[in-house]
Parts: structure tokens; sequence; C-alpha cells
């Protein structure tokens, strides 16, 4: 496959990214130190959204696998979708002050869910495009590397919401002007992943073995042991990265003393990761994934505790340089499991004799968004049980103590544990080969 192509689609992940990040990073501190709610209404609003999107997610992925289309079922439902995502992207960030707290969570978790269900609409069929545009577990491996590289780029200038907003004297005004911009942009990028991605799907799976597949069948793909593992390892890790960027804003603003840092600390991380991707890349064609992921996630875990615990307000250097060995941790967690998705869909097709891309990156996506929604939760009510508010002026000391707790341990628990479950997936690159041996695409 020409580079070309590869470059384009993985220039969807970077509008996507926009998207994704700045809500992960962003909205929990809109919510509570913006809109002033209090952090348990902010995490459960923010908790119901997800669980929505945990749901609808394998919908999405069924629907998108029985539908046919002249221009692919998966091309067509992001360009479908272009337009209903980057408009409650931006509807997101209309939640007004100063009124009854009540309407104000309702309103939270009514955006939330618009946004969940078109975002849904295009990521499902977005990710599910990797196993058609290539059979080569290299060429995958690739493909998922440029777009977490593209990826990257994505997040730092989601990441830069912090610093953008600041900028304006009035902040409600300036994020609302900052997410418009970022919508449309959004929009954009993933009209250029339509655009590289033409003509790639030449094969319609017939509506005969399609209706074969029911949604309970869907669902019992759960209890497979492959498939739960690397499940649970999404969901584990999303609730271990979701409660880190969460968290980053607090962390920057009340420990260090300066918002406008965890844009900076962010663009470092960033670049260092996507510096980072292709070292990692390489590493794969020699060590097996699940061996470098327990070697990245332990490695991050113990950087995300020297950082939580020592770094304070006089010691910022130290940050960034935190920051940095983070990122270079990481890098391997950003890419390297989207790899593993693929194979999971031609091993489902070896054993069953059923491909069905959409369905596994729906449930892929779909512990993914339980893991945020836990972490969601979690993080608005840690905060509170420790005497976070965004209404004080000066926070109490137990608040700060919940604050490094929120950016260090939880993370750091959560991403040992990833690590130490996908120990047991059965799936690697020998495993791989005599797969696809056996159904003839070798």
């Amino acid at each position: 496959m020409k580079m070309v192509r590869k470059i384009g689609y993985g220039a969807g992940d970077l509008g996507i990214s926009i998207s994704y990040f700045t809500v992960g990073f962003f909205f929990m501190y809109y919510l509570t130190d913006i809109v002033k709610m209090r952090p348990e209404m902010a995490g459960l609003a923010i908790f119901i959204g997800k669980l929505w999107d945990g749901i609808n997610d394998p919908l999405i992925g069924i629907f998108n696998d029985r539908i046919k289309s002249k221009v692919g079922p998966k091309r067509a439902f992001i360009l479908w979708g272009i337009i209903p995502f980057a408009a409650s992207f931006f509807l997101l960030w209309l939640i007004p002050g100063g009124i009854n707290e009540s309407m104000q969570f309702i309103l939270a978790v009514a955006s939330t869910l618009l946004y969940a269900t078109a975002y849904s609409i295009v990521v499902v069929p977005y990710m599910a495009m990797v196993p058609v545009m290539s059979d080569d577990y290299d060429e995958r491996t690739q493909i998922t590397g440029i777009r977490a590289i593209l990826s990257t780029f994505g997040t730092i200038l989601g990441g830069g919401a912090a610093i953008l907003v600041s900028s304006f004297t009035n902040e409600a005004f300036g994020l609302r002007a900052v997410m418009l911009v970022f919508a449309a942009f959004t929009g954009l990028s993933l009209f250029v992943a339509s655009l590289s991605i033409k003509g790639v799907e030449k094969r319609q799976v017939s509506e005969k073995r399609i209706m074969k597949v029911s949604l309970k069948q869907y669902l019992g793909l759960i209890k497979e042991r492959n498939v739960f593992i690397l499940l649970m390892f999404k969901f584990l890790g999303a609730v271990g990265t979701g409660t880190l960027t969460a968290s980053f804003p607090y962390f920057t603003e009340h420990i260090l003393g300066n918002k406008g840092l965890s844009s900076m600390g962010l663009g470092v991380y960033i670049l260092v990761s996507a510096a980072f991707i292709p070292i990692w890349n390489r590493l794969t064609h020699y060590f097996d994934k699940r061996r470098l992921l327990l070697f990245a996630n332990v490695s991050a875990a113990v950087i995300l505790l020297i950082i939580a615990l020592s770094i304070s307000s006089d010691s910022k250097i130290g940050f960034f340089i935190g920051c940095g060995f983070l990122g270079s941790t990481m890098a391997a967690f950003l890419f390297m499991p989207y790899s593993l998705v693929p194979d999971l869909v031609e091993y489902y097709e070896y054993v069953k004799g059923e491909h069905h891309e959409s369905i596994f990156f729906g449930l892929w996506m779909a512990f993914h968004q339980l893991g945020l929604a836990i972490s969601g939760i979690i993080l608005g009510y840690f905060l509170g049980f420790f005497g976070y508010s965004g209404r004080f002026d000066v926070l109490p000391d137990s608040a700060l103590v919940g604050i490094r707790l929120a950016f260090g341990l939880i993370p750091a628990v959560f991403l040992i544990l990833a690590a130490v479950v996908l120990q047991m997936y059965g799936i690697d690159r020998k495993f791989y080969v005599r797969i696809r041996e056996k159904l003839g695409k070798i």
C-alpha cells in the first residue's frame, strides 16, 4: 500500500485526537472550575456519557458490519458522521455557569450523550479500517504507528487548550472560541481520511453470512478467552490513562501553581512520545508485544509516582524532565495495543469462519469508554472525598494530597494491572502466522 494512503488515513486520527483529548483533558476541569459544578456531579455526568458510549460502540459495530454501501460501509459511516461529530463536540462547551447545578448537570449529561453517539458513528468504522487496509502483520503495525504519530500532534493541539484559553480575559468565551476552531479542524481531517480510504473496501460481505451472526452471538464473544483478556487490558488501561489525563490540569494549577504548565508538560510528553513510537515499532520486530507493554507500563507507573510525590512549585524543570521520561515509556501504550485487534479479527475468522472488523473494534472501544467512565467517577469522588472544590480560592492541604494521588497512584496501579492481564493473551506473531497459513492468506 502506498505511503500517501497510510498517511491520509492517519490524518483522521489527528482530528479525532483533538476532540478526544480535549474532552479527556479539559472537560472535567471545565465543569468544576469554569462551570463551577461539584466534582462528584461532574464525575457522574462524565460517567453517564461514557457509559452510553460503551453501550453504543458494539451496537454501531454490529450495524456497520451488516450494511452495504457503494462507497463501502465503513467509509459511508465516516462521511455521514463528520458534521454531527464536529457539531456535538462544540456543544459540550456551551454549558452556562451561574445557573442551578441540577440544570448544569442535565445539560452536561445531554451534551455528553449526543457527543458519545456521534463519536461512535465515526470512530468505530474508522478504527475498523486497519484490517481491511492490510493483511500483513508488520504493515498493520506500521499503519497504527503512523496513525499514532499523527494522533500525538492532535493531542498537542488539544492539550494546548489550557494555554489558548488562559490568553483570553473572559475564560468561558475564550474556551468556546478555541473549541469552535477545533471542531472545524476535526471535521476537515476526517474528510481527508475519507478521501484517502476511497476504494479500499472492495470486498463486500454477503448478506447471508452477516445475518447468521446475532446480537447474542456478538456479545458472547466477550466470554472467549483471548477476547476477554484483550478487552480487560483495554478497560484497565483506560481507567489509568483517563484518570491521568483528567487530573493533569489540577496538578499543574494547584501543585505547580501555573495552569499553563499543563500544556507545556503535555507538549514535552507528546513530542517525546512521537519520537519514541518508531523505536517501539522497531522493537516489535524482535520482541513480544506483551512483554514490551509490561516493561513500558511498569516504567511509566514508577515515573508517575516519582512526579506525583516529589514535584512541587519549586521544581518545574523536574516536572518537564519527568514528562519527557513518561512520554518515552507511554509511547508503547499509545500505538501498540491498536495493532493487536486486527490479529484478533483474523483469529476469530480462523476459529469461527466469520470475519467482522467493526464489531471487534466496537467492543474494543466499548471497554475503552467504560474504562473512561469509571475513571471519571473515580476522579470526581476521589477529589470530593479529599475536600476539593473549584469554588475555593485556597485549597485545603487534604485536597492537594488528593490531587497528587489522583495524578500518580491511581494511573500507576491501573497501568500495571493492564499490563499484567495482557501477559495471558495467547496471540503472538508465530501464532498469527500459523492462523494466516490455515486461512490460505500466505
